[in-house]
């Protein structure tokens, strides 16, 4: 019968470590409900104590071997911390009963003076209780003893691994341009072809055991379902998923994350269980030797990994399938790089291959630093020609328009990309092979895994964003049921989305500083041993300065992301006003601003006694030069927290009437009727009277006032006006539209009209409704409106009549007749 088991390779690169990490998790994950029914009796806190000891000393005894390997020194601090924390649990379990026993001796009270009787019973009870405390403090101090102890032998072995990486990556040998480089390796070839030869020998007898010692049909079945598997099961099943993603699931973005998923998961598992298959065949009955099985399941490892690279990289880029692609990349580019995935995981898995091979037959260190060195050529060279090729397909279109623009994180990670390049061909060149290769590994690892957090990130979010939107399917569900509001259903889903990408960020950023041999704690204190200097009372270090200086920009972004986060995606989702909207998301940007000061102000050391000096030189500022800023500073402040004006307020100050478009730290913005924009202090909208044309959602009112002939009929003037008003679809029921007769002269009466709509900004425009209504419905009936009267002069002696401008004491004309004489 076969024996299946699963051997992780010996050698510690990142991808083989995420893999054991997540085979170890599926397997701890299956397993909890058997541990948590192993034994149900719970050890003593003595045995509990003894057995952390002993492990302590087993993983002390282990750091000292000087063979270690990296992987070992990873699994004995790991080990090392879980112990302090075994401890702390089991002081914590100890803590109340230390105190009910001190409670007790506190009861029972001192001892009484020298030559003072007590009863016989007492003196015995206050001798068993300070027994019993005596006991249980002395097992609390033992235990955190041990506790601290191990994580000091934690923090050894961090720096030990720190060390270890820092001379693996600065160990310098002989340049590709020196002729030693090449000599030594010529040198070596007899030797390392004469155990490569004797390797495939073994390889070869142990292949050839397989086929002759009974396993031909165990042979050919599992080489024939491993070629189907690779071939025909997966064309079968990647068909299944397209129809299954377009047909079954709900109409939206998860098809496509969904899809780009199944593909990537389908070209993994068909593969990888494919080369499984091939080596259950070979290895039916155990007739691989120790060294063959072993880089015969590397191989079925790495076989694993580049499927799944390939996959990964076929399904985001789709080629063929422009209207399935998750990244919103041109066809022109996608069509460039559609090679390269494939490229990228051949070269992957053979120079990993190398690496084991040359571990497992012993090659020499010249071999070695050759393989490293073609590594990091070919690597580098194939993620140069990749973002050439992407460079070179962002350009401006046919018709001139430009590309839109790259997210500021690609922008980034491909600058980054291209330092990384550089660095290493400068480390190959100067003969900093290990730096080299190590930093082309790191570029393509980095890209992997860039890769692989993005497509979770996008799936996490068409997910909630499927399950849990306001049209979603458990949307009517719950609201059935709950009967939930569904925005509140839609928020959840905006926070949940947001908690999972969280944790795929911080998990993909383990993933990637696991390269490096430590996580994001080791390195930050990679210049913890550096001399610190003071200034003044205060010591700083350099390490703490970096620190939170990093601190200090990564809070910045991270605030950045959250209020864009806030602003875009979750309270769009609330019933919020928009102008409360931007009130909280600035509000909140204060906070956070405040909150990453103290955070980098406290990883540098700084404490509030610490920083008076500086809030005393702040305050002889402020006394100075910086009153009128931080005036308006606070103003905004208040015009945050009182909102007696937000963002979308039709607002009046002095000669600056206009609308609120943003409320900023110092200053706020109104943009006027012309559409520009006035600058207003923060204070004037507290020390000056300001009028709120919108605050809480006023009515507005309409005025306006039509002057009539005497001779009108007012009581059909002001049915026509009332008629105009009640029929326009603006004009409020409530208050009811209202016609006055204003004012009665030797010339005409007035007529004066009031009515109510539903906002200020919506009465100029009603006001000329009206007036062309009103205009048309007067003229309809034939009612005269009101004419400029002519003014007649009569001279004396029959002369002609003089009316308008040529009356008396008008100017005349060129064409008036001459009266004078």
């Amino acid at each position: 019968m076969a024996r299946l088991t699963l051997v992780v390779p010996a050698f510690d690169d990142p991808p083989m470590r995420i893999l054991r990490i997540f085979f170890v998790a599926l397997l701890l994950a299956g397993s909890g409900a058997t541990f948590a029914q192993a034994d149900d009796a719970s050890p003593s806190p003595a045995q509990q104590i003894d057995d952390l000891r002993g492990q302590l000393d087993q993983i002390e005894k282990a750091m000292k071997d000087d063979k270690i390997t990296d992987a070992a020194l990873d699994d004995l601090r790991s080990k090392s911390s879980d112990v302090a924390s075994q401890a702390q649990k089991v002081s914590t379990t100890l803590q109340p009963t230390r105190d009910a026993a001190k409670a007790r001796l506190d009861q029972l009270g001192p001892p009484p003076a020298a030559g003072t009787k007590e009863a016989p019973e007492l003196a015995a009870t206050r001798k068993d209780a300070k027994k019993a405390f005596d006991a249980v403090d002395a097992q609390i101090k033992q235990v955190d003893g041990l506790a601290l102890e191990a994580q000091q032998t934690a923090n050894q072995l961090a720096d030990l691994r720190r060390i270890r990486f820092q001379e693996t990556i600065s160990r310098r040998t002989n340049s590709p341009l020196s002729r030693p480089f090449w000599s030594e390796p010529a040198a070596a070839f007899p030797r390392d072809s004469a155990n490569l030869r004797e390797f495939a020998q073994t390889v070869q007898s142990d292949v050839a055991n397989s086929w002759t010692n009974g396993n031909r049909t165990a042979l050919i079945a599992c080489v024939v379902m491993g070629l189907l598997l690779m071939t025909g099961v997966r064309f079968y099943i990647e068909h299944r998923v397209r129809h299954l993603t377009a047909n079954r699931m709900p109409p939206g973005r998860l098809r496509r994350s969904a899809l780009i998923l199944g593909i990537a998961l389908t070209s993994t598992l068909t593969t990888g269980l494919g080369t499984q298959l091939f080596y259950l065949g070979l290895n039916w009955n155990d007739t691989f030797s120790q060294e063959t099985d072993g880089v015969a399941l590397a191989i079925v490892h790495l076989v694993f990994f580049g499927a799944f690279v390939a996959g990964l990289g076929r399904a985001l880029i789709s080629a063929k399938r422009p209207s399935w692609r998750l990244p919103a990349i041109p066809d022109e580019t996608a069509m460039a790089l559609r090679r390269f995935p494939m490229l990228i995981s051949l070269a992957v898995v053979l120079f990993y291959f190398l690496k084991i091979l040359n571990h497992t037959i012993g090659t020499s260190l010249a071999a070695t630093v050759l393989t490293s060195s073609l590594q990091a050529i070919v690597l580098t060279v194939l993620t140069a020609l990749a973002l050439q090729r992407l460079g070179r397909t962002h350009h401006h279109d046919e018709d001139g328009t430009p590309p839109p623009p790259r997210p500021i994180w690609a922008s980034l990670f491909i600058a980054a990309a291209w330092i990384a390049i550089v660095a290493s061909w400068i480390g190959l060149l100067t003969g900093f092979i290990a730096f080299a290769s190590f930093v082309a590994g790191q570029v393509v690892w980095t890209t992997i895994v860039v890769a692989a957090t993005y497509l979770a990130m996008r799936l996490v979010d068409d997910l909630f964003e499927t399950l849990l939107s306001e049209k979603g399917p458990m949307s009517a569900r719950a609201q059935a049921i709950f009967g939930t509001h569904p925005k509140l259903l839609d928020q959840a889903g905006v926070l949940l989305s947001g908690v999972v990408r969280l944790g795929l960020f911080l998990f993909g950023l383990t993933a990637v500083l696991s390269g490096f041999g430590a996580g994001a704690a080791d390195i930050l204190v990679i210049g913890s041993k550096l001399q610190s200097f003071k200034i003044y009372d205060v010591e700083l270090k350099p390490s703490q300065i970096l620190s939170s200086i990093a601190l200090f920009f990564l809070g910045l972004v991270a605030v950045r992301v959250i209020k864009s986060w806030m602003a875009e995606q979750y309270l769009p989702r609330t019933s919020l006003d928009p102008g409360m909207r931007s009130s909280l998301t600035t509000l909140l940007g204060y906070v956070g601003v405040v909150v990453v000061v103290a955070i980098a102000l406290l990883a540098m050391g700084l404490s509030v006694q610490n920083v008076a000096w500086v809030a005393s030189a702040l305050s002889v500022g402020i006394g100075f030069g910086l009153q009128a800023i931080v005036q308006n500073f606070v103003s905004g402040l208040i015009l945050l927290a009182e909102r007696p004006v937000k963002v979308g307020d039709w607002v009046v100050l002095d000669d600056a009437e206009g609308d609120v478009r943003r409320i900023n730290v110092r200053a706020t913005e109104i943009q006027v009727a012309d559409r520009s924009t006035i600058i207003v202090p923060n204070s004037s909208f507290i020390t000056k009277p300001v009028r709120n044309m919108t605050m809480a959602n006023p009515q507005g009112r309409v005025l306006f006032k039509l002057p009539m002939p005497l001779d009108s009929d007012p009581v059909d003037v002001r049915e026509h006006m009332l008629e105009a008003m009640r029929a326009h679809a603006s004009v409020q029921e409530n208050p009811a539209p209202l016609v006055m007769l204003d004012n009665v002269d030797r010339t005409a009466m007035t007529f004066m009209a009031i009515c109510y709509v539903g906002s200020p900004r919506d009465a100029g425009g009603v006001k000329s409704d009206l007036l062309f209504d009103i205009l048309a419905r007067l003229r309809g009936a034939e009612i005269p409106l009101l004419r400029p009267q002519d003014l007649v002069l009569r001279t004396g002696g029959g002369a002609p009549e003089l009316t308008g401008p040529t009356a008396a004491g008008a100017p005349k004309s060129a064409t008036d007749p001459d009266t004078s004489n």
